[in-house]
């Protein structure tokens, strides 16, 4: 063992330790918040390396495309003068991605099939509903479009769901299902969910492809397990093969995806379901004070279906957990940025170490107004994807129909972008031409001469948008060129020129041509840093990005962040606000089996995210339905040890001495702004 490692391992704690050095058989590792996991599982990947197992048959699976990035770089780190042997980090739809393009024809695809996002599904989802004269507008294409993801992903609707909602929309569902599939392979495209799908359907009905894969990868870890759902799983179970060398790590606490298909079974059946599995508990804690862990401890006790273990930490106790009752939403706000300001003057706190987390989006409005008001900078986290804007979709578009002809949703954006006379009269006898010809809709385009009720005028219109992708087929092609050749097209279809009249706002134009030019400088930047790079993977690279929701947001100032965005982080000092029942726990929750446990969940979720500092705020009234209702304190408080709290009143203002403090700090920092 290399000097490097073997100090590394030295400074495990006990339980680490057991975990990176059990290396053969089924191993759960339950690691508790803030326990270290990451370092455990890049640790043991150095370590079999170290042992002499081939980095070629060590696989680690994760569910985000920066989680992948931060263990490929600590393995690297770790491995020194051995940094050469590159095991496989993945996402798990990275990984899926990875293996269908090498073997997808045995399923009828070809491998240069196109991924569809979210628009892409829901613009198709859109043609078919008109195709079968879905006229009800009551019938979302979204809720429609989610029931499909549901039965793709072996999913039950919800108990919720009213019964007479769900008997007609899971039937407009059931009735497009099959129409959606076809329709996607027809044009050689598949959705995020089909990467998973397709990869089981591969590993199932050709088991001499799966053969072939578990033999690969002989050492298989995977991370948030409990996020796993029913397809990840059994895609584990078959990839372990025979000899079952799988270690999983996860927190059962940290269950709270539930609504997407997170299965908490999966790690809670763990040992039933891996024979003679060995689990390692990780409950020392290096992130939060005493204080905060023992609330922790305090809430999630009280769900019943879980492994069971209890956060500990060697930092000390720390202040207690503050409780703060308020009038009403407006006066929680203001007290929330007041105490940002005053802890912010008199501990000389960035505004970076603070968090304002919440159960839904939709509470951030007081809480913006008020630090607004204070003069607090703050982002929001959970805005608008860089991917779903405007511009980037129509140049995304450009890029999948060059990579993939077939690709008729996304022939269907461009054709008129920028604007060619090609309306939707026009796109709809075409797709009738492509439909009756048994043709796809590109082909429709080159040969539209023949189709019915198309004028020669027309005609050359859409000649002339085929013209442009077959033209670009080939620079796109070339080695280094991309950018280049992304720079052409954008001045060839004249589309700066088109922002301008579209976007009336001069400094709405402008921002959007920035856009552009930062898509073409990340077309380059990916060429550079890839060696090998083809239109293909920089679309796979787009497509996982933003399917994965990487949106990497550098938060200036405070953060203001929902419950199920902040897992995986942790700030100096925490507000968990609106904690009242019906918010959280959420009032669906009531309804549904193991509802109140994942909120319990999420509950504990929010309160490990804090460090140093945890206050729980809920207010007397809160508007609902345009008036004042009265509001109950979150059964999850009650749950809280009385050791660890601090309770306020509901009149709790800063004290003169604490105004006094404030004010005097901030008349200093002025003086020292303007020099005395």
């Amino acid at each position: 063992m290399s000097s490097n490692i073997r100090k590394e391992i030295s400074r495990l704690n006990p339980r680490q330790k057991e975990a990176v050095l059990s290396t053969e058989g089924p191993l759960l590792v339950l690691a508790g918040a803030g326990s270290g996991k990451t370092r455990v599982i890049t640790m043991r990947v150095a370590h079999l390396i170290e042992r002499g197992i081939p980095a070629d048959n060590i696989l680690a699976v994760t569910f985000t495309n920066k989680a992948a990035k931060e263990m490929r770089a600590r393995v690297k780190s770790l491995l020194g003068k051995r940094q050469g042997e590159k095991p496989l980090i993945s996402t798990f739809h990275s990984l899926c991605l990875r293996i269908l393009r090498k073997e997808i024809e045995h399923l009828g695809y070809r491998k240069d099939f196109t991924i569809y996002d979210t628009s892409d599904q829901l613009s198709l989802m859109r043609n078919l509903m008109q195709d079968v004269k879905v006229l009800d507008k009551s019938f979302k294409v979204e809720s429609i479009m989610e029931r499909v993801s549901w039965a793709k992903n072996g999913m039950a609707v919800p108990e919720s769901t009213e019964e007479t909602e769900a008997d007609d929309l899971g039937a407009i569902s059931t009735s497009l299902y099959d129409r959606y599939q076809q329709a996607l392979q027809a044009f050689n495209a598949v959705d995020f969910d089909d990467l998973l799908i397709l990869t089981l359907k591969l590993f199932k009905e050709h088991p001499d492809v799966l053969k072939r894969y578990t033999e690969i990868f002989r050492y298989i870890m995977v991370d948030e397990y409990q996020d796993t759902n029913s397809i990840q799983y059994q895609f584990v179970r078959l990839l372990g093969g025979q000899d079952m060398n799988v270690c999983v790590v996860g927190d059962d606490d940290q269950s709270i995806y539930g609504w997407r298909g997170a299965d908490i079974s999966n790690i809670l059946d763990f040992e039933k379901d891996f024979a003679g599995a060995k689990v390692v508990r990780l409950e020392q804690n290096y992130r939060s004070m005493g204080n905060i862990l023992t609330a922790a401890n305090g809430v999630i006790k009280n769900n019943t279906k879980r492994m069971g273990k209890s956060l500990w930490t060697e930092r000390g106790p720390g202040p207690r957990v503050k409780i703060i009752k308020k009038p009403g939403v407006e006066d929680e706000a203001k007290w929330v940025a007041d105490k940002i300001a005053l802890i912010r003057y008199d501990k000389k706190r960035k505004y970076e170490e603070f968090a304002i987390i919440y159960r839904a989006n939709l509470l951030s409005r007081p809480f913006e107004e008020a630090l607004r008001l204070e003069r607090i900078p703050y982002t929001v986290i959970g805005g608008t994807s860089y991917f779903e804007r405007r511009e980037i979709k129509d140049l995304a578009s450009y890029l999948k129909l060059i990579a993939n002809p077939s690709d008729d949703i996304s022939l269907l954006r461009v054709a008129n972008v920028p604007r060619r006379g090609l309306g939707p009269t026009t796109l709809e006898r075409l797709s009738n031409f492509a439909r009756e010809s048994g043709i796809s809709l590109f082909e429709a385009f080159k040969k539209s001469s023949a189709a019915p009720g198309i004028k020669d005028k027309t005609s050359a219109l859409a000649s002339e948008v085929a013209g442009i992708v077959e033209r670009f087929i080939e620079p796109f092609s070339k080695k280094g060129h991309m950018a280049l050749a992304m720079k052409e097209l954008v001045r060839e279809i004249g589309y700066r020129d088109y922002l301008f009249e579209v976007f009336k706002t001069p400094e709405v134009a402008v921002k959007k041509v920035e856009n552009v030019e930062s898509f073409i400088d990340s077309l380059a930047q990916y060429e550079a840093e890839n060696t090998g790079s083809t239109l293909q993977g920089f679309l796979e690279a787009m497509a996982l990005t933003d399917m994965e929701e990487e949106k990497d947001e550098k938060a200036m100032g405070v953060t203001l962040i929902s419950l199920h965005s902040s897992k995986g982080l942790e700030f100096p000092v925490v507000f968990l606000v609106g904690l009242e029942d019906g918010i959280l726990p959420h009032k669906k929750s009531i309804y549904m089996e193991g509802g109140i446990d994942e909120e319990r969940r999420l509950c504990y979720v929010g309160i490990t995210r804090a460090m140093e500092e945890l206050y729980l705020t809920h207010t007397v009234n809160r508007v609902k339905y345009g008036k004042d209702e009265p509001s109950t304190p979150s059964r999850f408080i009650e749950e809280i040890p009385e050791v660890s709290i601090e309770v306020l009143g509901e009149s709790e203002i800063l004290s003169t001495e604490e105004s006094e403090t404030k004010a005097k700090s901030f008349f200093s920092n002025i003086q020292a702004m303007l020099g005395d």
